[in-house]
């Protein structure tokens, strides 16, 4: 059987192009080989100068904030029961070196109390002193005060019933509320008291023992003698304090310390 020349020419020309075309390929790879074995220190380097890079960490503003709060909580201790402190610079994270965080927060200079201020906060990484920032804070504060249950007429005594407590947020740390119960309870109102807004020291008093006008007990008091009369108040008083009062019988004015409700007593 005869192969035809044309088939046996294209056979050969295949063979001749796929040799090629591995020489090629062989050639290629020991070039690569080459350039990677006579860079291969560089390279190596570059690397690593790579991996030495420091690792880059971030300080977020509630970071922050947490720290401020701590601080604000021990400054206003026995104050107020609830602080609230809102970041309002920086509000972008940070960066920082890589390693612990610390923040050592203090006040810019002697400002206290509410509001908008201003803090100092060291940076600390590692327990080692990095950097120092300023931060600035809206803070306020909350207080569980004594407010009335229904509307309290002047002069009228607070019971139990009529008074109980409400979380009010304050503006000022010298707020004079009452937050106990138990220095309302007992007092008369100086002013009418509207329902659920917090009584402050000077709306409310102690009651009156004597009232002016009021028929009272004098007792008068000479060493180991007392006498007994009746009087009449010339004036409101409380409990402890001195009043005039004058005798029913005689119509002579005396000054007398009120020992209870509707009873002086004088001492000679």
């Amino acid at each position: 059987m005869t192969v035809p020349r044309v088939y046996v020419q294209s056979m050969l020309l295949a063979v001749m192009c796929l040799g090629q075309f591995v020489t090629e390929a062989v050639s290629l790879q020991e070039a690569q080989a080459t350039s990677i074995a006579e860079s291969g220190p560089e390279y190596r380097a570059g690397m690593k100068r790579s991996e030495s890079r420091p690792t880059v960490h971030q300080l977020h503003p509630d970071q922050i904030q947490r720290s401020l709060l701590q601080v604000l909580e021990r400054e206003m201790a026995g104050k107020v029961q609830a602080i609230h402190a809102v970041v309002v610079d920086p509000l972008d994270p940070m960066k920082v070196p890589a390693g612990h965080i610390g923040l050592k927060v203090s006040p810019n200079g002697v400002e206290e109390g509410l509001g908008r201020r201003a803090f100092h906060v060291q940076i600390n990484i590692n327990g080692e002193q990095w950097q120092t920032i300023s931060a600035i804070a809206d803070v306020s504060a909350s207080i569980d005060a004594v407010v009335p249950t229904r509307v309290i007429q002047i002069d009228s005594l607070l019971e139990a019933e009529d008074v109980t407590l409400h979380r009010i947020k304050l503006t000022d740390l010298d707020h004079q509320l009452i937050t106990n119960v138990k220095d309302a309870i007992g007092k008369s109102a100086v002013r009418p008291l509207q329902t659920n807004n917090p009584i402050r020291l000077g709306m409310i008093k102690k009651p009156y023992a004597v009232r002016k006008g009021d028929r009272v007990s004098i007792e008068a008091r000479h060493g180991g003698l007392s006498i007994q009369v009746v009087g009449l108040a010339r004036s409101n008083g409380e409990l402890g304090q001195t009043t005039t009062v004058a005798n029913v019988d005689s119509g002579k004015e005396l000054r007398a310390k009120i020992v209870g409700p509707g009873a002086v007593r004088v001492e000679f």
